[in-house]
């Protein structure tokens, strides 16, 4: 283990499994699988502190023991990829949870070990409605770049080799062609999109027409996946309490294609534990925007199967005023937590303190020393 995480066996140890072995349901490292505290909903874990306690130290941590393992993502709300908008990218069509909800797909989506790439058809057909949102300039080499980028998270990894490439060249062109006219495009690459998903008769084509239908079920949709979409578009392009509302949407997308993947006997013996998604910063924009939504539909009774670990600048956060606390050795066998009525309520606060020298302690006899007494670590 790490040096700056001397102390950390709370989270890390196996025998008998610390937190992290519990919430994951895979011993760290190890990678054996153990049994779950919370088998329906765990807490969402914020390691919380001031700057130099090792939050990221301990995010980081996690990824190393988990990486290969189990599906796992690690972003930094903080990182210029969450700041503003990529190149000729309209503010519009774009904001940093919708980066985000993109980014921790794409990693979720890279094969493990004994099973391969997680597809997110849901969340394609969103983010492909919100992109087409800033598509009204015509920038047809940006545009195709754009649509082919969330199309690729749809690569299952199990086409023939070659196959998935031409595909998404197909759907993006057809996309494209569907940029005739003025005005906005929403509702034309919309309905391309639905015309896509809907052909063919293989698994693949079965599981798009399965994501297509999913946004039928969205607020003032009365059952039309496309006016689904169209809402979800527009209510991003207002920004404002309706950008919130379609952003809650898009990860409500992603952790349902996530759940595809862990659905069904077989699947579950191919991926043991959970998925593992890691939020560094997350009192930023991008977290805020991811944290809210998880918690609201965790709230709610909309499940998912995901082991979010995130780190917090500072000791809370108004987003997490009725968060369960707990110190670091509190939970090292157990943490008692249990969901209340309030949102905030699912999550758990473990305040990190300064991590533990890393020298033996001296004999009572000796007295102190000013070169026994190192700085602390990170």
């Amino acid at each position: 283990m790490h040096s700056g995480l001397h102390g950390r066996g709370a989270l890390f140890d196996t025998d008998p499994p610390g937190l992290v072995a519990r919430l994951v349901g895979l011993c760290p490292f190890q990678h054996g699988p153990t049994p779950l505290e919370y088998a329906k909903e765990p807490p969402f874990v914020v390691f919380t502190g001031g700057p130099g306690l090792g939050k990221s130290a301990v995010l980081g941590e996690l990824r190393a023991a988990y990486a290969g393992h189990t599906p796992l993502a690690l972003i930094d709300c903080e990182d210029e990829l969450f700041a503003r908008p990529p190149a000729r990218r309209p503010g519009e069509a774009w904001s940093p949870v919708s980066q985000a909800v993109l980014t921790i797909a794409e990693q979720l989506a890279e094969p493990v070990a004994g099973a391969g790439r997680i597809a997110f058809p849901r969340l394609t057909a969103g983010l492909l409605a919100v992109a087409a949102g800033g598509w009204r300039d015509r920038d047809l080499p940006r545009i195709r770049q754009e649509a082919e980028r969330i199309l690729l998270l749809n690569d299952t990894g199990s086409w023939v080799a070659g196959f998935t490439g031409r595909w998404v060249g197909r759907v993006s062109t057809r996309l494209v062609d569907a940029l005739s006219g003025t005005g906005l495009v929403v509702e034309p690459i919309i309905e391309a999109t639905l015309e896509v998903f809907s052909e063919g008769v293989t698994p693949t084509h079965r599981r798009l027409r399965k994501a297509a239908t999913w946004y039928r079920d969205c607020p003032s949709a009365g059952g039309n996946p496309k006016l689904g979409l169209i809402l979800l578009a527009g209510h991003f392009r207002a920004g404002g309490d309706s950008r919130t509302h379609a952003e809650r949407y898009l990860v409500r997308a992603l952790l349902a294609d996530l759940d595809d993947a862990y659905t069904g006997a077989v699947q579950r013996t191919h991926r043991p534990g959970r998925p593992v998604v890691l939020v560094d910063n997350v009192q930023a924009t991008a977290g805020v925007g991811l944290i809210g939504p998880v918690l609201r539909d965790r709230a709610d009774g909309i499940a998912d199967r995901v082991a979010f670990f995130a780190g917090l600048r500072g000791d809370g956060h108004p987003s997490l005023h009725n968060a369960a606390r707990r110190a670091l050795p509190e939970v090292a066998r157990a943490t008692g937590w249990e969901p209340g009525r309030t949102v905030s309520s699912r999550a758990l606060l473990v305040p990190l303190s300064l991590p533990l020298p890393l020298s033996f302690p001296l004999p009572p006899s000796a007295g102190p020393s000013p070169q026994a007494d190192p700085s602390p670590q990170a």
